[in-house]
């Protein structure tokens, strides 16, 4: 019982007794006339104005019987004296008394509710808080060996001309891979309808030098292992909350080191390779029932910032798709993309002012691209001699028919329109060269397009060709023909899920050069995959 229903109840029975000691039958005092006793109207009315009883309750009360005083009430009542003010103070002490209580027991209610609501609360934010992040990542444990054909020829490191690679050597090497991904809620459509905020950060193995692979290869003293910064972006998205004309459109704006914004292959970007810049992303339906939408992506990367030139270079893409499941069980997705380098190819060196045109020299090479020396002194220093605006159309056809095992249809094709026959003829100072400008890749997936539980499978086989110059060799898969261009040859893959979020999975890659002297490479990769 609150303190209010005791002030109540006290107040009750207060007026009762006060009922039947002056009004009951057989009172000490026979009641002359039947003339109301005013002091004790006036208490029931004071209780009413307090709030302590409602008016039907005073009416009840005073319906109740004929009340009257005492005679010496009655007479102070007639007389007007001053025993009826007496009795009033009392009554007004009585009542400040019991409010005063009342306060205080509500006081120490509110106190009381305060200590146990308050830590909930700061329970509450901090579950909140912990609601907006998620962690995830992932372990890999790699055997790989490469096998040489004997009669390889022998090829410098484009990276570094006074090295030569290894193109005869059988090798065996134990590699892994560990990531590490944070995403977090930064604004929730869902509290404030300006569109949604998010962000996310990986750190990985690998180093600053290599952009398209995370391996560690094992076997350095137990030296330990460097781990760097492999994502960091902030994303904005907006759709609205009704549909538009019967859909629900999206855009999206990301910014700093992100994952690859295209749908492409491995033909033209490696997996492991991530974008730094600026990406635009709109898609005209988010609803799966509606069967169909167009999507677009662009964006504006810089590639190597040039202190003392204005020549930076850059990549700008943009990519226009349409994805459709016109009926259960086919699916399909096609995308034509454009990927324009500026200032990519290289600028040879004046010997008056040598050194000046170093910058034009790639930080990063694989092998493949059509080069030049840049320098005149003695020393090399290779720059590409093409330039390179690729064309990308990539295609997929899923046939989910069997689900939940997928039959998945791939294909990509290439073609570097900005390669110039007679302008790398002239940079390399040889005549006719070679157009070596395309390339494409078709392969076949069955099984589970996922590998989550133990028993999912899938295995999978691809072909692939891609020319010396059809795409800039520093950002193709670095794991077919060991990174790079000018290569043709096929994939064979095959997964099994051991556990929950714990697969195996084997490949075998056979490759073979293209154009020039003899490369013949044969990798084996058994990978021991978890995540969480």
């Amino acid at each position: 019982m609150n303190p209010k229903q005791k002030f109540q109840k006290y107040a009750w029975t207060m007026v009762l007794l006060l009922f039947f000691l002056y009004a009951a039958p057989g009172a000490a005092e026979p009641p002359i006339g039947q003339v109301p006793d005013p002091a004790l109207l006036e208490t029931i009315e004071l209780l009413r104005q307090k709030g302590i009883i409602s008016a039907e309750e005073a009416d009840a009360i005073k319906q109740r019987g004929t009340l009257t005083a005492p005679p010496e009430l009655r007479e102070a009542t007639v007389t007007g004296g001053s025993d009826l003010s007496e009795t009033d103070k009392v009554q007004d002490k009585k009542i400040d008394a019991l409010q005063t209580e009342t306060r205080l027991n509500q006081r120490a209610d509110e106190r009381l509710e305060k200590e146990r609501i308050d830590p909930l609360n700061d329970f509450a934010r901090d579950a909140a808080w912990a609601k907006r992040i998620s962690l995830g990542g992932d372990l890999r444990l790699r055997y790989q060996a490469d096998y040489f054909d004997e009669d390889n020829g022998a090829f410098l490191n484009p990276s570094a001309p006074d090295e030569v690679l290894n193109t005869t050597e059988d090798r065996d090497r134990f590699r892994a891979r560990v990531r590490l991904e944070l995403k977090a809620k930064i604004v929730d459509p869902r509290s404030v309808n300006v569109g949604k905020v998010d962000m996310g950060i990986r750190v990985a193995t690998g180093n600053q030098d290599d952009p398209v692979s995370t391996n560690e290869t094992l076997g350095d003293y137990f030296n330990k292992d460097s781990v760097v910064f492999d994502r960091y972006w902030l994303r904005y998205s907006f759709k609205p909350e009704l549909p538009i004309w019967g859909r629900v459109p999206q855009l999206s704006l990301t910014g700093g080191r992100m994952p690859n914004p295209w749908f492409s292959s491995d033909l033209v970007w490696d997996d492991d390779l991530n974008f730094e810049g600026a990406a635009l992303g709109l898609q005209s339906d988010t609803l799966a029932e509606n069967g169909w939408h167009i999507f677009f992506a662009g964006g504006a990367f810089p590639l190597q910032e040039v202190e003392l030139s204005t020549d930076d270079k850059w990549l700008y893409g943009g990519q226009l798709g349409f994805a459709a499941v016109p009926f259960y069980g086919f699916g399909f997705k096609l995308a034509s993309a454009y990927y324009y380098f500026s200032n990519i190819s290289g600028q040879v060196n004046d010997p008056t002012a040598p050194g000046v045109n170093d910058f034009s020299a790639p930080i990063f090479q694989q092998k493949g691209n059509t080069l030049i020396d840049i320098d005149p002194d003695s020393t090399i220093l290779t720059a590409l001699a093409a330039e390179y605006h690729v064309v990308d159309i990539t295609g997929e056809i899923d046939l989910s028919y069997f689900h939940p095992v997928h039959v998945i249809l791939e294909g990509t094709y290439i073609k570097n329109v900005g390669f110039d026959q007679d302008e790398v003829s002239q940079r390399t100072g040889i005549e006719n060269i070679p157009v070596e400008d395309e390339g494409y890749r078709a392969g076949i997936r069955v099984g589970y397009p996922t590998i989550t539980q133990y028993g999912e499978w899938n295995t999978s086989f691809h072909y692939r060709y891609l020319e010396a110059d059809a795409m800039v060799d520093a950002f193709t898969d670095s794991d077919f023909h060991l990174g790079g261009t000018n290569a043709k040859g096929w994939i064979a893959a095959l997964e099994f899920g051991l556990y929950k979020n714990l697969w195996l999975r084997t490949r075998w890659l056979t490759s073979d050069e293209i154009e020039g002297p003899p490369l013949a490479v044969d990798t084996l990769q058994v990978d021991l995959n978890a995540r969480f």
